[in-house]
Order: C-alpha cells, then sequence, then structure tokens
C-alpha cells in the first residue's frame, strides 16, 4: 500500500546485562500519520508476569524509556498491541523517528529489547535504563567526529521536524484568521512534517540495508556464499548433494528484498519458534543448483496441508525412517 512502510524487529532475552536467545518479535507498521506496533513474546520461561512495554532512545551510555503501555506474559508467551501518533508517542513529546528501540521490563525483574538502530553497544540492565522525563535536561552538544555524517543528517531532520511541530502548537496569531485560512495552514505544516520524516525514513533504511536489495540482478552462489562466511554448512538429509545451513529469522534480511515478506508467513514463524531456526539449503543436479528455504517440522496430514497452504509444498525427511525433517520451497531463479 502506498505511503505505508512495514518492520519487524527482533526482541531478545538479557541475563546479566547480556544477551541471551531470541524470545519474540515486534511487527511495527507506519501509515499516514499513525503508528500501529504489535509485540509477540514466546519462550519466556514464566508461568506468569506483567511487563512495562517502553519506546527507547539512546542517551549518552543510558536508555531513556517512554511507556507505551503493559502486557501479561502467561505460560511463556505475551501478546501487546497498540496505536500512537508517529509525531508524539505517548508519555513523552518525542517522535517514533527519534526512538532505537523497545524495551520491556518485567515485575520479577526479566529484560527483553529490541534496538533498530545501529551505533555504540548499549549496557542492557535496570542501572543503565529511566524512564523519560519533561524537565530532563537538552542533549549535550555532540562533539566533532562522533557521530557519521548520516548521522548528522538525519538529526538535522529530526530538528526540522520539532521546528515545524512547535511553530504550529505555538505562533502567536497575528490577528483574526477565517476557518478556512487556519485549515489551509495546518495542512500545510500537517505536510511539511510527513515530508521530513519520510526522507528520514528513507534515509535510514539506505544506510541499513544491503546493497544488492535495491537492484532486480543478483546471484543465488554469491548469497549463498555471503550466508556460509557466516553459518556452518551441514548435511542432515540422506541425498549427498543437498547441503544445508541452519539460520534466524532475523537472517532472512539477507536475502533478497523480494523475499522478506515471507518473515511474515504464519507457517515459517510457528516453525522457527518451535524450533529456533530456520533452513538455507542448496541442491546440486547436473544442469544447475537449486536453492530452497525450509522450516523444520514433522510429517503429518495436518502439518502437511498448512505447509501447502502457505507455500511449503516439499517435505525432506532427515532420514528415511524418521518423520523429522523440514517443509521446503525453492528460490525463484
Amino acid at each position: 500500500m502506498a505511503g505505508m512502510k512495514r518492520f519487524i524487529a527482533y526482541i531478545y532475552g538479557y541475563e546479566n546485562a547480556k544477551k541471551a536467545g531470541n524470545t519474540g518479535f515486534a511487527r511495527i507498521e507506519l501509515r499516514g500519520e499513525e503508528c500501529r506496533l504489535e509485540i509477540h513474546l514466546r519462550s519466556v520461561y514464566a508461568a506468569q508476569t506483567h511487563c512495562r512495554v517502553y519506546l527507547f532512545r539512546k542517551q549518552g551510555n543510558r536508555m531513556e524509556g517512554s511507556l507505551i503501555g503493559e502486557m501479561d506474559v502467561r505460560n511463556g508467551a505475551g501478546d501487546f498491541a497498540t496505536a500512537m501518533k508517529i509525531m508524539h508517542i505517548p508519555t513523552s513529546s518525542l517522535s517514533f523517528f527519534e526512538m532505537d528501540g523497545i524495551f520491556l521490563c518485567s515485575e520479577d525483574g526479566r529484560i527483553f529489547m529490541s534496538r533498530w538502530t545501529e551505533g555504540e553497544p548499549l549496557t542492557v540492565d535496570m542501572e543503565h535504563f529511566g524512564e523519560w522525563r519533561e524537565s530532563q535536561p537538552e542533549e549535550p552538544p555532540v562533539e566533532e567526529g562522533v557521530y557519521t555524517k548520516e548521522d548528522m543528517h538525519a538529526r538535522e531532520t529530526l530538528h526540522e521536524t520539532e521546528k515545524i511541530i512547535s511553530e504550529t502548537e505555538n505562533k502567536p496569531a497575528a490577528g483574526k484568521m477565517s476557518v478556512q485560512d487556519s485549515m489551509k495552514r495546518q495542512q500545510e505544516n500537517r505536510t511539511q512534517i510527513t515530508r521530513s520524516a519520510q526522507k528520514y525514513d528513507s534515509e535510514l533504511a539506505a544506510t541499513e540495508l544491503p546493497a544488492r536489495n535495491f537492484f532486480p540482478q543478483y546471484q543465488w552462489t554469491d548469497i549463498w556464499e555471503q550466508f556460509l562466511k557466516n553459518h556452518p554448512a551441514s548435511m542432515p538429509f540422506s541425498e549427498k548433494n543437498i547441503t544445508c545451513i541452519k539460520i534466524e529469522l532475523k537472517d532472512l534480511r539477507e536475502l533478497p528484498r523480494k523475499y522478506w515478506y515471507l518473515g511474515n508467513n504464519s507457517f515459517l514463524l510457528h516453525g522457527f519458534f518451535n524450533y529456533r531456526y530456520l533452513v538455507i539449503g542448496k541442491i546440486e543436479e547436473d544442469t544447475q543448483n537449486r536453492w530452497f528455504l525450509g522450516v523444520p517440522g514433522i510429517y503429518q496430514n495436518q502439518e502437511r496441508v498448512m505447509a501447502i497452504i502457505f507455500g511449503f509444498p516439499e517435505f525432506m525427511p532427515e532420514q528415511v525412517e524418521n518423520r523429522f525433517g523440514c517443509w521446503y520451497r525453492f528460490f525463484e531463479e
């Protein structure tokens, strides 16, 4: 849909300020002036707890959180959904584009976090986290050389947006203004804000995404070699011409952009959160090599129907006598 942007952020648990395993994901959708956010936690290993949900921004070596809601976790799983204005998130005067990620803290002391911006690593514990306060001092001046040119340009865009908002809210009327003129001015201000936000969003994406995703041509051999640099290969299937590597959900971003939609596939998500991995594989054939994406699972009639519905029609058992293996689909050449 035109004018809509959507992305997924993966959430990890933290123990003693160290990153642990994946515990779920958040789906963020930006449409017009509204932001819709969903959070799904799994395998939290807690019978029941209660979490406070924040959007946070990095301030020095600390995280500054703006509370956006609360969620219950029962039997190791929790779900949360909310909607907010992009340019003015709850409990603060900040915009969504100033946020660096999601921070959740439970009443039993657990911490879950997702960060979608790059930069210096953060110490993830409650000593380095605080709620946003209106009276807090402004951010100290930026020292030369600390930020890249892209960072500085993004900050300038945000400051421009803040200036537009401030002028819209605080500019005194020079005289009586007709209703039509007032509505026209408000629309012009909203248009400027939206353009600033879109400009920042596109520039941020351009600095983070692999270059190959902006071009229609790509070579599967190059993509496969790139995966092999970061993941060990194995041959779990009886056929000797099949090589596989195990990946995480976040690694789908390393595929060409046309395949990113698979990160929203319900069958794929179900398999990943059950077994904590996905499979990228290569089948060596006489005429050409073929690459596939696999979802771990057990061969059952009900599972087979769901796999076909969601686009994974083939099954490959790890052993002939074993019903465990992976449902898979080939990538189009």
